[in-house]
């Protein structure tokens, strides 16, 4: 059986080809980058990729190493997968993991091993939506 993280790779490779965006493997060795994609207007994007078995886990962390320091190209992937349902596929700009306390879905942790978290409960979905993938990709 395949695993999520290799089901989530494909996943999201599909449905960024679907409206029109081309996708290509991280090849520069960067940790914690997972594509590169080119938008319809030509603009490159680096996708950092996460995953969330909401029948097992509630949230995600972002190690702040891993992530580096967000900017505006860079975009967090994250895929929600639920059971009996389709996978959702939500754009993030890194950029916001600089303000967390404007998202609902967001929190932040300065403990011994900084990181972000993306924390997915029902109040949060109708905010998260706005960063589904049919929302945000015009804006690529």
């Amino acid at each position: 059986m395949i695993n999520l993280n290799k089901y989530t790779q494909h996943f999201v490779k599909l449905e960024l080809m679907k409206v029109g965006i081309e996708v290509f493997q991280n090849e520069s060795g960067r940790e914690g980058l997972d594509f590169i994609i080119k938008t319809g207007k030509g603009n490159f994007h680096e996708l950092y990729l996460q995953s969330l078995n909401f029948e097992k886990e509630g949230s995600i962390r972002i190690s702040k190493e891993d992530l580096k320091e967000p900017k505006d190209n860079l975009w967090i992937a994250f895929v929600l997968v639920m059971k009996n349902m389709d996978c959702s596929l939500y754009l993030i700009p890194s950029t916001v993991l600089l303000k967390p306390e404007k998202h609902s879905f967001l929190g932040k942790n300065q403990g011994e091993k900084p990181h972000w978290e993306i924390k997915v409960f029902i109040e949060a979905i109708p905010e998260l939506s706005k960063f589904a993938i049919a929302n945000i990709a015009s804006q690529l």
